[in-house]
């Protein structure tokens, strides 16, 4: 679950619901920037699915005392959460081999960036290196090796996408920069690696509510992001425990424009 606080409310949001929304955005980025490839529906289709693992565990959240809040992705027990990892990355697996490859890598960066350590984690670490290994040998036998800038390019679509997907989620539409959440403070890391950058990391900033504008821009057309979401009142939750409170909130839909910055505005900048 993805969650954040407002004015009384805690927004949440399924980590499955935020991963689709990942892939649409992947769908509209520019052209000119992917690379031939006959694995790009592949690499769309795993963009879109790579938090499945999640499905299951976001049906009916569970209540962290020491935060007084509901465990997120974040926090969320290592145990637990690399369980349901791997069941997320056998179930990509059986669709795309490639698209675990990728997924794999993923979560991979992001343990290193959580500075996490614990012997159920290195086991994990483990077992992925052997998934990893595994496909790379499978592609190769099938004639359809894996290239290392293809490889690139797709693992940093993936992070460019998930990044900006759970920007839209955990900020509220229309905050000032001052209350930007932190992760991106300083913009998306790693998109200064593609070509269109000239090596500048792409920005996000609020036009309003209902805009919110990139600069480089990424894609190739205005995009309209789409997602579900509740508001669970802090008063239910302490009337009837998260699981209630959660069911009986009703999902509502949210609609963000993801346009670019005016010309006299980044000339300015």
């Amino acid at each position: 679950m993805i969650c954040r606080e407002q004015d009384g409310f805690i927004v949440m949001v399924k980590q499955h619901d935020h991963g689709r929304l990942a892939g649409e955005l992947a769908v509209w980025f520019k052209e000119e920037q992917v690379p031939e490839s006959v694995r790009r529906d592949e690499v769309l289709w795993a963009i879109a699915n790579h938090d499945r693992g999640w499905i299951d565990l976001d049906e009916t959240p569970f209540w962290n005392d020491a935060e007084d809040a509901p465990y997120s992705f974040i926090d969320f027990p290592v145990v637990p959460k690399l369980t349901f990892y791997r069941r997320g990355l056998n179930e990509i697996e059986a669709v795309s081999s490639y698209g675990a490859l990728l997924c794999s890598l993923h979560f991979e960066r992001l343990i290193e960036v959580s500075g996490e350590e614990n012997p159920e984690l290195a086991e994990y670490q483990k077992d992925e290196a052997e998934r990893r290994a595994r496909i790379h040998r499978e592609l190769e036998q099938r004639n359809v090796p894996i290239g290392e800038d293809e490889l690139f390019y797709d693992a940093r679509l993936l992070q460019f996408c998930d990044d900006l997907s759970l920007y839209m989620v955990l900020n509220r539409p229309g905050s000032p920069k001052s209350e930007e959440h932190p992760w991106w403070t300083d913009g998306f890391s790693g998109s200064e690696d593609f070509k269109f950058t000239s090596g500048r990391t792409i920005t996000a900033e609020w036009k309003d509510e209902s805009a919110l504008m990139l600069e480089p821009f990424p894609f190739s057309r205005e995009v309209e992001a789409v997602f579900k979401l509740r508001r669970v009142s802090r008063q239910e939750i302490e009337d009837k425990g998260i699981a209630r409170a959660y069911r009986d909130t009703p999902e509502e839909e949210c609609r963000i424009r993801v346009t670019w910055r005016p010309e006299e505005e980044s000339a300015d900048a």
